[in-house]
């Protein structure tokens, strides 16, 4: 039986539920204050991502006009390894090709091999190293873009 997947814009009714995703997966998560802020702010395009009714991620994109950066993207440990997260990136290349951007960006962790792995088969490309980027343990940060007119999507 398929399962119900669906995306729909962060309200303040799931700050909660999405705080408690960051805290599972990330050492320096994003605070309460900071998804509400998403919420508010009129350039982030914030989603969570549901299935069968259950978030279970989120994402967070920021329009700047000529690009889309992707600032936090977040599966549920327990449902990784599923094709969620991909499902999320193809939502922001879609999202990306609906508003006429040409550009998608995002930072991770380079000890982050799996959704390094993950961005690269979805066609990004590393494009440079932020030394020292995360709060806490000062880990570098890879950038990755991805060009919709390279890939074959205008």
């Amino acid at each position: 039986m398929e399962k119900l997947i669906r995306l729909i814009p962060l309200a303040d009714e799931h700050v909660e539920e999405v705080y408690e995703i960051e805290k599972l997966s990330y050492k320096a998560p994003w605070s309460k204050f900071g998804f509400y802020a998403e919420i508010r702010n009129p350039f982030s395009l914030s989603y969570v991502l549901l299935l069968e009714e259950k978030i279970v991620g989120y994402i967070v994109l920021w329009d700047y006009g000529k690009s889309l950066h992707i600032a936090n993207i977040t599966v549920h440990p327990e449902h990784r390894r599923k094709g969620l997260g991909r499902f999320l990136i193809r939502f922001a290349k879609g999202k990306a090709k609906e508003r006429g951007i040409k550009f998608l960006s995002l930072e991770v962790r380079k000890s982050n091999l799996p959704a390094r792995k993950l961005y690269e088969s979805e066609g990004f490309i590393e494009i440079g190293v932020i030394r020292g980027y995360y709060p806490g343990d000062f880990e570098d940060a890879v950038i990755y873009q991805y060009r919709l007119e390279c890939n074959g999507e205008k």
